[in-house]
């Protein structure tokens, strides 16, 4: 797999970095280029280099069994990174991943004097996105160096390039809402998420291209928050983690990830009464029934969202929901990792929120008995069924629907 040497465009008020790639094997009639899309007024923040497409694809060699090379200037440090981040990669998945050989025509580290010198973090208007932009705020972060400056809003990883309206009112309400807090929201889009589907699963691939769509705006960033998705007591295999992230760092742009330390039901007690959250929350994964932070309030996510502000009795306060929570609902919630179910029924019992006990043990159940399961399904079987049930054509992100939705717009 070649990256060539990006390119940088300039095309209706936006700033546009490329890079052209080569595979040994074309997977999936996947695109032949890689972008990162800014407004213009970040241009002069832009250098160009190699380095976010380096980091954004090397789990897409790595899935691909390709040797990667890598045209235009890259980061000495990062390419050592990179050898030792594929090594964590492949340890975790040794049946998909196998570790490839990095080449890079050109090592070179960005000068001192055109290195950026703000605080910026990954932002999606989720709990954890939330609570680090929040807890970087100059009344929690009495470090000027880690004070959240700008919140990178990235158009194609959560929300397809298809939905423009859904990315556009959430970047409007986003901006209203952090403006008046001096931090800029930077809007950003690439069709990153495009290459992995239908060939890994986003929950690994998802790391590296967050930190990618951040280093291209290396003459700005000085450290770079990745909001942790997952405490350190209850660590899985991640394509984001507090193992790994750092490994993707530059000389001059350093990868945080922030928040590991932190059990997800108090991430939601402090963020339950900040009003920008109540405003914005925005943790739904239903791409059929949200509407830009509006919430569908059926999926797992969105439940287990709402049952912990329930425990905090703040969830009437939160916008962004259709719907109040009632016993049936936290009765039929089957968390996905029966931690959070744990954490919030510990957190409903140290507050005397008897009402949320039992539902609360009812739900760690579900989650125990659906695991117990899931183990009885051969893995091959289970593939073959979840294949089966969510076929590639239909993927939001499969590019032959980009093209196909883009083509009927027109």
């Amino acid at each position: 797999m070649i990256i060539a040497k990006p390119e940088i465009k300039h095309i209706n008020n936006r700033v546009i970095v490329s890079a052209q790639l080569s595979f040994e094997n074309h997977p999936l009639n996947k695109p032949n280029t890689a972008w990162f899309s800014f407004p213009q007024k970040y241009s002069p923040f832009i250098s160009g280099r190699a380095d976010p497409f380096a980091a954004s694809l090397l789990p897409l060699a790595l899935i691909l069994h390709e040797d990667l090379q890598i045209e235009g200037h890259l980061s000495p440090r990062l390419i050592n990174g990179m050898r030792e981040y594929q090594q964590a990669m492949s340890f975790w998945y040794p049946k998909m991943m196998h570790p490839v050989k990095i080449e890079a025509a050109a090592q070179e580290e960005l000068s001192i004097d055109q290195a950026g010198k703000n605080c910026v973090t990954l932002f999606s208007g989720g709990v954890d996105s939330s609570y680090t932009l929040m807890s970087h705020l100059p009344e929690h972060e009495k470090n000027p160096a880690y004070q959240v400056k700008g919140a990178l809003f990235i158009h194609g990883m959560d929300i397809p390039l298809q939905n423009k309206k859904s990315y556009e009112k959430s970047l409007q309400i986003f901006e209203t809402q952090l403006s008046p807090l001096g931090v800029d929201v930077i809007p950003c889009a690439t069709n990153l998420h495009y290459f992995t589907s239908g060939l890994l699963g986003w929950e690994t691939a998802h790391g590296s291209a967050l930190i990618g769509s951040g280093l291209v705006l290396d003459k700005m960033i000085s450290s770079l928050l990745i909001p942790a998705s997952d405490t350190i007591e209850c660590l899985v295999p991640l394509g984001s983690s507090p193992m790994i992230d750092h490994l993707l760092s530059t000389e001059t742009v350093k990868v945080v990830h922030q928040g590991s330390t932190v059990l997800r039901i108090d991430k939601v007690a402090a963020i339950s009464s900040w009003q920008p959250a109540r405003n914005f929350l925005r943790v739904c994964t239903d791409e059929d029934k949200r509407s830009a932070v509006n919430n569908c309030s059926k999926c797992e996510k969105c439940l287990r969202t709402m049952v912990m502000l329930q425990a905090c009795d703040s969830l009437t306060e939160f916008k962004t929901f259709r719907k109040s929570l009632k016993r049936k609902d936290i009765l039929k919630w089957t968390p996905q990792h029966v931690i959070w179910s744990q954490q919030t029924l510990k957190f409903a019992r140290d507050r005397q929120k008897t009402g949320l006990v039992f539902p609360l043990i009812i739900a760690t159940l579900n989650v125990k008995i659906n695991n117990a399961l899931r183990w009885l399904i051969p893995q091959r079987l289970f593939a073959k069924l979840k294949k089966k049930k969510f076929p590639y054509q239909n993927d939001v992100f499969n590019p032959d629907r980009l093209k196909k939705e883009s083509k009927d717009a027109s």
